[in-house]
């Protein structure tokens, strides 16, 4: 970008009008895909902790680009933090509101807290958003399921 702020007090509107790290640091997204195949590959061995550190160094260089911040949320939910999770995931939610895997993994941290009532909602968003798209069934079920288990326990 060719009119990228050159001084710290102008970085946050320039990021406003969407510019990033990955633009001012010139990273080229081929650089985070495959840092992000990395992160993924970590999250799936079950090497949480690795795969939060790569995670969070995504969203640092590409604050637009949910699945960032869906992986960041899903590791730290494996890692049993489930406040952090909600956070990331509530901002990848945001940025994606047709992807409910957000939606889900928040529920499952809510319940996990004991909350109930914030469990149900965010289950109940998962199902609105899964319902839209074939892609979704397993997220359908799985929130379903989830949503009905939670509802009919006293």
């Amino acid at each position: 970008m060719d009119n990228q702020p050159t001084t710290a007090s102008n970085v946050l509107g320039w990021m406003a009008q969407g510019g990033t790290f990955q633009k001012l640091r010139n990273i080229s997204q081929s650089q985070l895909d495959e840092a992000y195949k990395v992160a993924f590959t970590q999250f799936n061995a079950g090497q949480y902790k690795d795969a939060v550190t790569i995670f969070r160094h995504l969203c640092l260089m590409n604050h637009t680009c949910h699945r960032y911040f869906l992986g960041l949320g899903m590791s730290l939910f494996e890692l049993g933090r489930f406040d952090l999770a909600i956070a990331s995931l509530s901002y990848a939610e945001k940025i994606e509101p047709k992807d409910p895997r957000a939606s889900l993994v928040m529920g499952k941290s809510f319940k996990a807290m004991n909350q109930k009532t914030l469990a149900l909602k965010s289950l109940s968003e998962a199902i609105f958003r899964a319902q839209k798209g074939v892609r979704w069934k397993s997220e359908l079920h799985i929130a379903q399921r989830l949503f009905a288990a939670l509802k009919n326990k006293r």
